[in-house]
């Protein structure tokens, strides 16, 4: 189905199959239902969950096209796999106290230098971002800001650059990681440097010495 830019607005029942729906503009849920199947939905607007969206083992694409530069999030949904990408720098926009779950993957991405932009429709509201565990994920070139995943898996594990994004703040279980970043020793000041030689060579040098001639800690 191709739909050359049109919108999908479902009152009754809607199902995908093993197919794919292509060049949507928006896609609206109203007191209808979605059946994902095992296909792909692809739009180019705002995805609107006001009725029912059974993901199934689908997928939903949202990229670039049909002159749209931002797409919003309205409703709370549940995704198998979910992709969000672009090559210039739209902006995806969750709304503000919702919750989007993703099963089966997340994949977000757009360019070195334009970015996907993620902000909720009210800036400093956050949305919720869960992804379950085992999901997989790809995360690229994205800026955030107010996105709250406390209740899934941690998403894009590391610093931002890692992954050539950006922290813009107000985000939770985003570019963190188990794993501490050590600082380099030789970024250290010089001083501090100087003071940590002569630690390790005292303790060195009460290493050597026989166990009768050591001082006592009494």
């Amino acid at each position: 189905m191709d739909a050359a830019c049109g919108d999908l607005d479902v009152a009754g029942s809607f199902s995908v199959g093993s197919g794919t729906a292509t060049s949507l503009r928006n896609v609206t849920i109203n007191s209808g239902t979605i059946n994902g199947g095992s296909g792909s939905i692809n739009l180019s607007g705002d995805w609107t969950n006001q009725g029912t969206f059974t993901p199934q083992s689908g997928t939903v694409n949202i990229t670039d096209g049909c002159g749209t530069t931002a797409s919003r999030l309205i409703g709370d949904s549940t995704f198998n796999r979910f992709t969000a990408s672009t090559a210039i720098g739209r902006q995806l926009e969750p709304a503000s106290g919702s919750v989007q779950t993703f099963t089966g993957g997340l994949t977000l991405s757009g360019a070195a230098s334009n970015r996907l932009l993620i902000r909720t429709s009210s800036p400093g509201a956050s949305a919720q971002f869960v992804l379950n565990q085992g999901a997989s994920q790809s995360i690229s070139a994205v800026d955030v800001q107010d996105i709250d995943s406390s209740a899934g898996e941690t998403i894009a594990p590391g610093p931002p650059q890692r992954f050539n994004s950006v922290n813009s703040g107000n985000n939770t279980n985003w570019f963190i990681s188990a794993i501490k970043e050590i600082v380099p020793v030789t970024t250290l000041p010089a001083p501090l440097l100087a003071i940590l030689a002569l630690l390790m060579l005292i303790l060195g040098n009460r290493a050597r010495m026989p166990a009768a001639q050591r001082p006592s800690n009494k």
